[in-house]
């Protein structure tokens, strides 16, 4: 078995459908689907359960499909380390991060130190988290939440407070500090619920026995503050998310108990760490503890 009819095989089994592996590939889809058969036959087993256009794996297929991973991991991680040996590494790094925010300040001075660095931003899905954790397919991981797992290393990077946003207008913002129970007929504007930050926030205030009222959810950070300043209601935002110098906005600070979140970083222990990646680790340690200094 060759090198060539795994990756077939490993790119057809990601897709589940033919016609999008052989696309992927950049082969015809005959000359795809013979292939696989001619790997079929040369292990003399069968991959795949076949109905119509869709395939999904058998335990054969499952069986082969989780080496074949850690194979192109091996492979990824091989090359990582030859471009660097030759001096070809100029400098790529893929972030997996649910926080675009943060690294948009962060990656912007990173370039000030490394003006060549090709960066690819992923988003936090299932699917890449997984490629991430079981395959090291990304650099690095930027997240609030620590996972568990013998592959991972968490390296903690800041804690920060959540302030309750308000209009300059709420007749509390005077007082720089709030209760949640206070809040009164000042409805809350967030974001829905399928994100990872308001169902935090919801968590929260469930253990102090405050029932949160959104008047307002959306999809996009930007336009909760948005409405904020525009008088629409209060919102949860996380201290690097706070604009000082924020016209029309007051961030009170909330003293029902310790309300914080760890921002850090997830590296793989077993994938090669690229001189980017190392070099991008010590960044993010410094850019916050310079954070802490401006507080």
């Amino acid at each position: 078995m060759d090198l060539i009819k795994l990756e077939y095989f490993y790119t057809t089994a990601k897709f589940e459908n033919m016609s999008l592996a052989a696309k992927e590939l950049l082969i015809s889809q005959p000359a795809l689907s013979k292939a696989i058969k001619n790997l079929e036959a040369e292990l003399e087993m069968d991959l795949f359960f076949r109905n119509g256009r869709r395939i999904t794996l058998n335990e054969n297929g499952k069986f082969l499909f989780k080496r074949a991973e850690h194979i192109f991991s091996a492979i990824r991680d091989l090359e990582r380390g030859l471009d660097e040996i030759r001096g070809n590494e100029n400098g790529k790094l893929s972030i997996v991060t649910t926080l675009p925010y943060i690294f948009t300040k962060i990656i912007d001075l990173f370039f000030n130190e490394y003006p060549h660095v090709k960066y690819q931003q992923v988003s936090l899905s299932k699917e890449n988290l997984k490629q991430f954790i079981e395959n090291g397919k990304y650099d690095l991981c930027i997240t609030t939440k620590k996972i568990e797992h013998p592959n991972i290393e968490w390296l903690p990077l800041f804690e920060e407070e959540i302030f309750l946003s308000v209009p300059e207008s709420y007749k509390e913002e005077k007082k720089g500090t709030i209760r949640l129970k206070e809040l009164d007929n000042l409805p809350l504007v967030g974001l829905t619920n399928q994100y990872s930050f308001r169902q935090m926030i919801d968590q929260y205030c469930k253990s102090i026995g405050y029932s949160p009222d959104y008047q307002i959810e959306v999809e996009e950070a930007t336009m909760v503050m948005q409405l904020v300043k525009n008088g629409r209601g209060a919102a949860f935002t996380p201290e690097t998310a706070v604009l000082p110098s924020a016209n029309k906005i007051k961030h009170l600070k909330i003293i029902d108990g310790k309300f914080t979140r760890t921002i850090g970083l997830l590296r793989h222990r077993y994938s090669y760490p690229t001189k980017i990646s190392k070099a991008f680790v010590k960044h993010c340690h410094r850019y916050f503890q310079d954070f802490k200094k401006e507080i």
